[in-house]
């Protein structure tokens, strides 16, 4: 359920974020009824709402990761307060005792029961080598297995939740291709999904964990890695999907772009012609109807255009002598 209302959320928040700062900061920067507020759907509106959009996007995506961070649940070795590959039998021991007095039911109630359970299949779970390896690298589901004995057993169960994972994701991308959506960077994504996938059978096969990962992600267990990292790979494909367009516009979107400034050029240049010709028509209008007035308006108007021509004949032939005689001179030079 979670991870459809975080799917509805990329659907419909960021532009609704941009457009509410948008408002508000349009409100702040001009001044009501201001003639120099951006009409909407002008190029500089488009220009400052792209701008607030790929900052509204990027910050969601930040959320979302840290959201999928803080709301994964408490760990076997949070529960025994205990450190990861740095505790020795003696402190599990003693941890496990001093967890168990603190949660027991006696002591305080049905309240701390659940906590108390927890509390008892976290010392089992690290009390045993083979358990404890299982559990991290693919979390509780994997240790509860009751036909699984050697390490071998529990990574075969293991990796049958690795596979649905990219071969959805691998899927959903070559659908995409194919319909001609998410075109942007698709050939980089397929890259990352195959990375991620050899990161992550890595990740899991090991004996030791990563310790890049370990230094990024201290607190966390390898498999509370992985499903970070799973939640990074697809809100930044979400991500990019929205703001790389906006930040590397593709040809289409250029020619696109190109068509509309032509189509608003010419939309301007009918408009000033048909102002001109109301302007001229409006000035004649004095003349309409008197046949001496419009006969001596028509004398005078040949006259100027033949003016016109004549004088654009003479700086059409001065400029030729101009050039023929500069021309003699360098070849007499």
């Amino acid at each position: 359920m979670e991870n459809y209302v975080g799917l509805a959320g990329w659907a419909f928040l960021p532009s609704f974020v941009t457009n509410v700062i948008q408002s508000i900061w349009y409100s702040i920067k001009y001044p009501v009824n201001s003639a120099a507020k951006p009409a909407a759907n002008t190029p500089k509106y488009r220009r400052h709402y792209n701008r607030i959009y790929c900052g509204v996007v990027l910050a969601y995506l930040a959320y979302t990761i840290a959201e999928v961070d803080r709301s994964l649940p408490t760990n076997a070795y949070d529960y025994l307060d205990l450190g990861f590959h740095t505790f020795s039998p003696k402190q599990l021991r003693t941890n496990f005792r001093k967890a168990s007095l603190l949660y027991h039911p006696d002591k305080v109630g049905q309240v701390g029961q659940d906590t108390f359970v927890r509390i008892r299949a976290a010392h089992e779970i690290l009390s045993d080598p083979v358990l404890k390896i299982a559990y991290d690298r693919f979390g509780p589901d994997v240790v509860i297995c009751s036909t699984c004995k050697t390490n071998r057993d529990y990574v075969n169960l293991g990796l049958t939740s690795y596979y649905p994972f990219y071969f959805g994701s691998g899927l959903v991308l070559a659908l995409m291709s194919v319909v001609g959506k998410g075109q942007f960077g698709r050939y980089w994504r397929f890259v990352v999904l195959f990375s991620m996938a050899a990161l992550e059978l890595t990740m899991v096969t090991r004996p030791e964990p990563l310790w890049v990962l370990s230094w990024i992600m201290p607190n966390r267990v390898t498999f509370e890695q992985v499903i970070i990292l799973h939640q990074i790979f697809v809100s930044s494909f979400i991500a990019i999907s929205q703001i790389g367009p906006i930040m590397v516009p593709s040809k289409e979107q250029e020619k696109s772009n190109t068509k509309e400034l032509i189509d608003r050029l010419e939309l301007l240049t009918a408009i000033s012609n048909a102002e001109s010709i109301g302007q001229l028509q409006s000035v004649f209008d004095v003349f309409r109807g008197d046949e001496e007035c419009m006969t001596q308006l028509k004398r005078q108007m040949g006259m100027m255009a033949l003016d016109s021509r004549l004088t654009q004949d003479q700086l059409l032939n001065e400029t030729r002598n101009a050039v023929q005689r500069r021309l003699w001179q360098r070849k007499t030079a």
